[in-house]
């Protein structure tokens, strides 16, 4: 690539995409007890379920745009279509993942693994966290094709989609660093990088592809999948939240990060994203 417009590009991608390590390094804290842990694995849980409803929501804008009883037999047939793209996506993006678990697990080597309860036995927070990364991913290389298709139609909405979708994605490191913080685990400076990468760079790359491409089926495909893989994740993750005792204070803050969830993504639509 060269030339201005190309830059502008990547640096809107990459902008956009970055912020996701604003709340990353929370998961290398040390000496925080065991309640904080608790109270930020909730506050994580419920980002997460709040854009598990954004990308269906999204998901369901686009599959009844322009249906009505009115409508005619070609947009009918395109909704139908759309509509078998975003169930096909949400059944891949959950069991693929099954399948992803089941296997790194297996290879998994016992002096590494951290308990969690689930059936076949256990989870390592890394592994949970990289999946949770992933299916975030997804959700943002949609992000990133909404901000690309704006910038094919005009840099200052672009302007406005980057700074909004930069806000909400700076609470995105909570729900990837949830697994670490529940069970105490430190990652290293390397994974937090390499975390960040997997569930923010796909923003940059959405940005890029959505500047030349715009399809319907390619932002359902993918909103499909994020909502599958975040299904996955909140339920893995809703089995060790829940301890006895400590009900009340992990409903609080996934009633509060879902809250956050809402609020950033009202600053997008204030914006006009």
């Amino acid at each position: 690539m060269s030339g201005p417009s190309e830059w502008q590009i990547l640096a809107l991608g990459a902008f956009a995409g970055l912020t996701i390590f604003l709340g990353l390094p929370f998961a290398s804290a040390r000496g925080v007890s065991d309640r904080a842990r608790a109270a930020l694995a909730a506050l994580a849980v419920g980002i997460l379920l709040f854009l598990f409803v954004d990308v269906l929501s999204n998901a369901h804008s686009i599959v009844t745009a322009g249906v009505g009883p009115s409508s005619p037999s070609s947009r009918i047939a395109s909704s139908v279509e759309e509509l078998a793209v975003v169930l096909g996506g949400f059944a891949a993006g959950a069991l693929s993942l099954v399948v992803f678990e089941r296997e790194f697990t297996r290879r998994l080597r016992p002096s590494v693994s951290v308990p969690l309860p689930a059936p076949g036995g256990t989870i390592d927070p890394v592994h949970l966290s990289t999946v949770i990364a992933v299916g975030i991913g997804f959700h943002n290389l949609s992000e990133g094709l909404a901000i690309g298709a704006a910038y094919a139609a005009g840099l200052p909405l672009a302007i406005v989609l980057v700074i909004g979708f930069a806000v909400h994605n700076s609470t995105e490191g909570f729900g990837i660093l949830g697994p670490g913080l529940l069970q105490g685990r430190i990652y290293s400076a390397r994974r937090l990088i390499a975390l960040g990468l997997v569930g923010g760079g796909p923003t940059f790359l959405g940005t890029v592809l959505g500047s030349f491409v715009t399809s319907p089926y390619l932002d359902v495909l993918f909103y499909g999948l994020a909502a599958g893989a975040i299904l996955y994740v909140v339920l893995q993750m809703g089995r060790s939240l829940f301890a006895p005792g400590r009900q009340p204070l992990v409903l609080t803050f996934i009633v509060l990060g879902f809250a956050l969830g809402v609020l950033t993504d009202f600053l997008v639509t204030l914006g006009g994203g």
